[in-house]
């Protein structure tokens, strides 16, 4: 700290002048007003900040909130569930087997993934109703050919009990590994 009186550079922390004896002020630093926090925030600046948060969740609040109440009729277009396709049933095997099912829709779908544990095979699939068959369709393996095949019937239909039949060729011994989806269309 430099003395005004004879312009000694005296130490810092000094309170009088080493060379004159002049009385030398010592620079305070600034006080902090009692209405501070550590952070710099006032407790003015506290209050408004949490004034806005208050009024922003009710702004939120009233705009999320229904004001009056929804009067639900069955008759309403919201309530009322498209149809769409639901899988009611999934066999596996190996050989011949018959496999029964519901169906509760208009109409009905069946996947089938197969493939064969021996070349030059084939398998039948075959749907059965009330009525008979309703759809079938065959899938063969020739040329020493051992890759999956798919199959995919599709029946308009009426509610009812139905059977999936799949058939494969006793000779020569074969095997066919197979994967049948059933799907309702309701």
């Amino acid at each position: 700290m430099i003395c005004p009186k004879c312009r000694h550079e005296n130490q810092d922390d000094a309170a009088i002048c080493e060379f004159c004896g002049e009385t030398l002020k010592v620079k305070q630093p600034p006080k902090k007003s009692d209405s501070k926090d550590d952070d710099g925030f006032s407790i003015a600046n506290l209050k408004l900040i949490f004034i806005g948060i208050i009024i922003l969740f009710i702004v939120t609040v009233g705009l999320l909130w229904p004001n009056t109440p929804v009067n639900v009729n069955s008759t309403d277009s919201f309530l009322s569930t498209q149809a769409s396709w639901n899988q009611i049933a999934v066999y596996n095997g190996t050989s011949d087997d018959v496999m029964s099912f519901q169906i509760k829709g208009k109409k009905m779908k069946v996947y089938l993934t197969a493939q064969p544990l021996s070349p030059e095979t084939s398998l039948k699939c075959q749907i059965y109703g009330s009525s008979g068959a309703t759809s079938g369709d065959d899938l063969a393996w020739n040329g020493g050919d051992t890759s999956p095949k798919t199959m995919s019937l599709q029946h308009q239909t009426s509610p009812g009990n139905y059977m999936v039949n799949i058939d494969i060729p006793d000779f020569p011994a074969n095997q066919v590994q197979w994967t049948v989806q059933v799907f309702d269309y309701y």
